[in-house]
């Protein structure tokens, strides 16, 4: 039992010592003729606006995936940027001459050159995301905001010359697409001509977004045939934030058999 306590202990205080060890990566525009872009590292976005320049914290790896969608462009750019621990690593988005965006680091710093002097009294700072604000869509009893769902995370105060990490509850946003980006890649769907084609197609622009049901719909109609409607319809479903309006969906349907195949399948699926 004492073993298990000890190797207990030791595994807090690894995993709090390291919590100090975090990077940093900034990725910003090399001029104003580059477009602003949304960019997702790892999945993750910080937000649904079109920005000059962002900032991603709190990194512990040393590779990233990083995709950017450019203002006005509906195809989505994927790099792969180097990170490390205690660094900051500073990359820019630049044109070439024959109209291809790339990304290439500008510089790597330690970011202990840039933390402020200690104070007498050290406070503990706290590993957080913030909430970022979206624009309103609709209204729902369980939110001010249709397409909005706020999910319960937990992270690692770090250590302020202590043997032992606190733990503390963060929220992280999950929003919908904004009107533009989902547009965007209504567009890029509806240029396929066959249906087999625009499947595929919504499936890789939509891979990392989040559906309101509304826009489920109006992407189902895109199809001309019930089957790959159905297909849509059940990829859709767990990227979809209000889910408890999925009845809806139906309406989008042909048939009373891909209508009851439907229903049949959301009643299988997690709540």
């Amino acid at each position: 039992m004492k073993k298990n306590l000890y190797t207990l202990l030791l595994a807090v205080v690894f995993t709090a010592f390291n919590a100090q060890d975090l990077g940093k990566i900034t990725i910003r525009t090399a001029n104003t003729t580059i477009p602003k872009f949304i960019a997702s590292l790892n999945g993750v976005r910080l937000n649904n606006e079109y920005v000059p320049n962002i900032t991603f914290n709190y990194l512990d790896d040393y590779s990233y995936r990083v995709k950017l969608l450019l203002s006005g462009s509906s195809t989505v750019l994927n790099y792969t940027l180097s990170s490390e621990p205690k660094y900051l690593s500073k990359y820019v988005v630049t044109k070439d001459n024959f109209g291809n965006y790339n990304i290439i680091l500008e510089s790597k710093s330690l970011m202990l050159d840039e933390e402020v002097a200690p104070q007498t009294t050290p406070s503990v700072p706290t590993n957080t995301v913030q909430p970022v604000a979206t624009p309103k869509v609709g209204v729902t009893p369980a939110s001010t905001e249709v397409g909005v769902k706020t999910v319960p995370t937990t992270t690692y105060a770090p250590p302020t010359g202590g043997m032992s990490g606190t733990v503390t509850a963060v929220t992280n946003t999950i929003t919908a697409m904004t009107a533009q980006d989902f547009n965007d890649r209504c567009d890029a769907v509806k240029k396929e001509s066959f249906d087999d084609d625009k499947l595929k197609r919504a499936k890789q622009v939509f891979d990392e977004e989040y559906f309101t049901t509304g826009q489920v719909i109006t992407v189902v109609k895109l199809f001309s045939f019930d089957d790959k409607k159905l297909a849509f319809a059940k990829y859709a479903y767990n990227k979809t934030l209000d889910k408890k309006n999925y009845y809806k969906v139906n309406d989008a349907l042909t048939f009373t058999r891909s209508k009851n195949e439907l229903s049949e399948y959301v009643k299988k699926q997690p709540k």
